[in-house]
């Protein structure tokens, strides 16, 4: 109709508007096609940053395989309040003790893998099921590496009514009274007991052997005379040395450590092969996600880079330098470790 009552100069007029209009909706509809298919290859990483983002959104179980007051629950109670002001969320501490930290392990093994249940351990733990002809669980296989928080230094500890003032003293002492002397441990297979039977073979000494339900009832007993000597670490027989109730006669160290400086080290007493620490991390139910690990050991290295934090744990005799504390090396670490103790133990 338009058409027909419109002039040539109008017909002309109205083409040209019609095919300008129907080159910006080509235009318009090739932009909304491109927009679209980049939003579906976007749309992955998007929820794959959102995913990042949310963790964790709800609080986090640190599951500690020894019991309240101990060293390692001491340690587990810092980091968790450390860590709970860095990530966001309430890092809560349940204790599981029993069977040298195993119980807790397995229970941490057998959770989500989400990043919500997380293990602190002792190298003791590995030690423990390295012993066992077939243990409860492959620390290696049910459990990922999130990273190191400290490395407790072991150390030889008597009475004060043990008359050796050193280590040639009391290995003097030892001969001399076969089977006489009684070496505390906090349990069967325990590191202490182990690193106690090492000591033995390596000075050619007999001890009668006591284990204990953990650290602090084995030292008290040291402490009351009913028994004489135990290898133990630095932050489990602070309290005692320092108080003059003990005495540390050797460093299982390389070098003297900062806080017994008058203590000579194992190396420089003539037995490097009695080496040894006692280290501690934080471990996650094998199969969690990478992103979960990578932000939990970024937040452990933040805490622990902390002076505070430092201070709090140096005080109580752990040692925080932990270069390279990254999951991957911890994994290696446990493999390492776990392979050494069942060579040595079988």
């Amino acid at each position: 109709m338009l058409t027909i009552l419109a002039t040539a100069g109008d017909r002309v007029s109205v083409a040209d508007r019609w095919r300008s209009m129907m080159s910006f909706w080509k235009t318009i509809m090739g932009t909304l096609i491109v927009v679209s298919g980049a939003l579906k290859f976007a749309m992955p990483a998007m929820a794959y940053d959102d995913e990042v983002k949310v963790y964790p959104d709800r609080p986090i179980t640190l599951v500690v395989g020894f019991p309240p007051g101990g060293m390692v629950d001491i340690l587990g109670r810092h980091l968790a309040k450390a860590m709970t002001e860095e990530l966001g969320q309430t890092v809560i501490v349940e204790n599981r003790p029993g069977a040298t930290g195993s119980i807790g392990a397995l229970a941490v093994a057998r959770a989500a893998p989400d990043g919500y249940t997380l293990y602190l351990s002792s190298s003791a733990v590995m030690l423990y099921l390295a012993a066992q002809a077939t243990p409860a669980l492959d620390f290696s296989e049910g459990l990922a590496a999130v990273g190191k928080v400290a490395v407790a230094p072991c150390i030889i500890v008597v009475g004060n009514h043990v008359k050796a003032g050193n280590l040639a003293d009391l290995i003097q002492l030892a001969r001399a009274n076969p089977g006489q002397l009684n070496m505390a441990s906090p349990s069967v297979n325990s590191l202490g007991h182990i690193l106690g039977e090492a000591f033995q073979k390596a000075a050619g000494v007999q001890l009668h052997h006591i284990p204990y339900q953990g650290a602090a009832p084995a030292l008290a007993d040291i402490v009351g005379e009913r028994a004489d000597l135990m290898v133990t670490s630095v932050p489990s027989a602070s309290a005692f040395i320092n108080s003059n109730r003990l005495r540390a006669i050797a460093v299982l160290t390389p070098d003297r450590v900062p806080r017994l400086p008058d203590t000579p080290s194992i190396k420089e007493l003539g037995y490097p092969a009695l080496q040894s620490s006692d280290w501690s991390g934080i471990f996650t139910p094998a199969g969690t996600p990478l992103h979960v690990i990578s932000r939990l050991n970024r937040s452990i290295n933040t805490v622990l880079a902390d002076a505070k934090l430092q201070e709090q744990l140096t005080s109580l005799g752990y040692m925080v330098s932990l270069p390279g504390n990254t999951p991957e090396n911890v994994d290696a670490l446990v493999v390492q470790e776990s392979e050494h103790w069942r060579r040595v133990l079988h």
